[in-house]
């Protein structure tokens, strides 16, 4: 298996397990819910890891994945983690994660 494809398994499967986290949750219940926000910023930084290891052949080749916006959210969860919005990261696991999954199940 080539290291871009280990890698794009990687992200699927972070993406997977985060909505399943939040699967079964409303937003207030997930706002007090601080087992599976820890849960959902490790998927993010695990995502966040994935891509910066992607190479650049399979980033150009793959424009529709918001590398820059990924990176930036995991950078914001690790080093600015006592200013991470939970209504930001709610909002992320309604939308731009099952989007992203979208896209990386279609390359896979």
């Amino acid at each position: 298996m080539n290291k871009d494809r280990e890698i794009l398994l990687d992200l699927i499967r972070a993406c997977r397990l985060s909505i399943q986290f939040c699967a079964d949750l409303d937003w207030q219940t997930f706002a007090q819910d601080l087992k599976t926000q820890s849960s959902v910023l490790y998927q993010i930084v695990i995502i966040g890891e994935a891509v910066n290891r992607l190479s650049s052949d399979f980033i150009v080749n793959n424009p529709q994945i918001p590398i820059r916006q990924i990176k930036g959210m995991r950078n914001r969860v690790v080093h600015e983690y006592k200013e991470v919005d939970l209504k930001i990261l709610w909002e992320a696991m309604q939308t731009s994660i099952p989007e992203l999954l979208k896209e990386l199940e279609k390359i896979a």
